[in-house]
């Protein structure tokens, strides 16, 4: 619902001109809404397949879907609060009008609502993880492997599909365990394609605009990405501690990113070269000082072990 309403709005002129949140830095989750919610929702409705009534349901798999239940809401109420601070702040408060106080009044509507289900979300989850265990049990991959398999009988496909499938489990799945990163940059990066093919296509952007777009559209998705991955077990998190030049990669991005969506107050000028500057200077300075952090703070715990 909050999908569908905020793609309305943005698309309509009538509406998104009489939005406080209208320009960034508060319009960039309503952006990034339109490839992490459509995603989150497949997902779960992929896996929900599997749910039937008459084989057992394993916990983890339940589990499983509360989170990405958990997650979508968590997009949900990032954008929600991106919006309430434009409303705050009277963002352009000259142009509000009749149609801005619905507008208003749907995002109060909706923001309540994303609170109460996400609050009986994780009770539902807390109620699972108390009475269950969910060790050995299949994750997001093993019923993705599964699901394929199920469909090619649906569709009678037969023995060459999953003969493909099996192919795709120990060729590519494995590849995406081992290297959950790796995967998770090149999966950003296709994510990405398609928006940067639009804004060419459509709005003619020049070379180094493109290049510019690109990056930052990567760099936020794979952050997202990285960082859903994670909280929604895609691949069983290792025993040793996670790499830091890992999590300062995800802060260069999420930095970068985030003092992009600010070029408005940081520049004065809006050309290529600024915006490049400002992109890859904050995102290279966050994440040296997040990679000097972690340094320090292991080496004092080592100290103190």
């Amino acid at each position: 619902m909050f999908a569908a309403i905020t793609a309305v709005s943005k698309e309509a002129s009538a509406l998104n001109l009489r939005q406080p949140w209208q320009d960034d830095p508060y319009d960039v989750p309503v952006s990034l809404d339109f490839v992490v919610l459509p995603l989150l929702v497949a997902l779960g409705a992929l896996r929900v397949q599997l749910c039937r009534r008459c084989e057992p349901l394993p916990s983890r798999r339940l589990l499983d879907l509360l989170r990405v239940s958990s997650a979508a809401l968590g997009v949900c109420a990032a954008t929600q609060a991106a919006e309430w601070v434009a409303v705050l702040l009277g963002r352009h408060r000259a142009s509000w009008t009749v149609s801005t106080t619905w507008q208003v009044t749907v995002l109060a509507v909706l923001t309540v609502a994303t609170v109460g289900a996400w609050v009986m979300v994780r009770l539902a989850a807390r109620t699972v993880k108390s009475a269950s265990a969910v060790a050995g049990q299949p994750d997001w991959l093993s019923d993705g492997v599964a699901l394929a398999v199920r469909a090619s009988g649906v569709f009678g496909l037969g023995v060459p599909a999953k003969a493909v499938i099996g192919w795709v489990d120990a060729q590519l799945i494995t590849r995406i365990r081992t290297h959950p990163v790796a995967a998770a940059g090149i999966f950003a990066a296709g994510l990405a394609a398609p928006l940067v093919a639009a804004k060419v296509v459509l709005e003619g952007y020049p070379a180094p605009l493109v290049l510019l777009v690109s990056a930052f559209v990567t760099a936020a998705l794979f952050a997202v990405v990285v960082v859903l991955g994670a909280y929604l077990r895609v691949v069983e998190p290792h025993t040793i501690p996670t790499p830091v030049w890992v999590s300062s990669t995800v802060v260069a991005c999420a930095a970068g990113c985030v003092a992009f969506a600010f070029h408005d107050s940081l520049l004065a000028q809006q050309t290529v070269g600024g915006l490049s500057g400002l992109f890859l200077g904050s995102g290279f300075a966050a994440g040296a000082l997040s990679a000097a952090a972690q340094a320090l703070w292991r080496r004092f715990r080592a100290r103190t072990a």
